[in-house]
């Protein structure tokens, strides 16, 4: 299934896969050996860090589909809104429940920033009653 952005956005614009982030929860738990997050989820306070940490773990994903699709970008989605565009780095699992996780690299500026977020977001349209937090967008 894909999802299409609304509005005036660009039809062509880059693959990416979407992650839709719920209302902030505080959690700390482990990313990466060493590595810890304070919560996952999404508030309009948040650190850059923050929202990269809940942006790349833990997610029910295929990372060969993420490859295959050609997409090397996440964008985060809170509330309709797009929020960042990370860049997806390596792959790892979590062996207790075999989620994902990967590395990013927040991206500030540059035509991926552009055509996603921007200085305000971006608004998307997903299907209704859709229950999973990852989208997979490649052009039409």
């Amino acid at each position: 299934m894909r999802t299409r952005k609304s509005g005036s956005a660009d039809a062509s614009a880059s693959p990416v896969i979407l992650i839709r982030l719920k209302p902030w929860q505080i959690m700390r738990e482990e990313i990466e050996f060493g590595t810890f997050r304070a919560g996952h989820g999404y508030r309009d306070d948040m650190s850059s860090s923050d929202l990269v940490d809940s942006t790349r773990a833990w997610w029910r994903i295929h990372p060969e589909r993420v490859r295959c699709e050609g997409i090397r970008h996440a964008v985060a989605v809170h509330q309709g809104i797009t929020r960042a565009v990370v860049e997806i780095g390596d792959w790892f699992q979590r062996s207790e429940d075999r989620r994902w996780a990967f590395s990013a690299t927040l991206v500030t500026e540059g035509p991926i920033y552009d055509e996603w977020v921007g200085p305000s977001g971006r608004t998307l349209n997903f299907a209704r009653g859709d229950q999973s937090p990852i989208r997979y967008w490649t052009p039409s």
